[in-house]
């Protein structure tokens, strides 16, 4: 390799270092911020621990109706579907990469530093 090519080559890794770097340290702001607004929009739209519990369980692999069912009737498929159609309007959930029609939280509660253990008790 010519010594000129290398030093070309060398100039592109750096460069692309520079850039990862500068896509890191974004990553970390953008993280910091929507914390922040994340555990407010949670905080105001997920009052009721069931919901937060409904929430919880919403990760892409369980139905409507295993949610309904691991919960114990306290809450309906109906309702669950419903939570799912708000949540996904406010951007908390998305739909599931793994089956149609499922949906799946963008962040657990514990990341966002709410207590999971006080989710589970009505």
């Amino acid at each position: 390799m010519s010594t000129s090519l290398e030093h070309l080559l060398r100039q592109v890794i750096s460069t692309q270092n520079e850039i990862l770097a500068q896509q890191k340290e974004s990553r970390r702001l953008i993280r910091i911020l929507a914390h922040h607004y994340l555990r407010d929009l949670i905080a105001n739209n997920l009052s009721k621990p069931i919901q937060r519990h409904v929430f919880e369980l919403t990760d892409g692999l369980r139905s409507s109706r295993d949610i309904e069912k691991e919960i114990g009737k306290e809450v309906t498929q109906r309702t669950v579907v419903s939570w799912w159609k708000h949540w996904r309007s406010l951007g908390i959930l998305e739909a599931s990469p793994h089956y149609s029609g499922r949906m799946q939280k963008v962040i657990s509660l514990e990341e966002l530093g709410i207590d999971v253990d006080d989710v589970e008790q009505e």
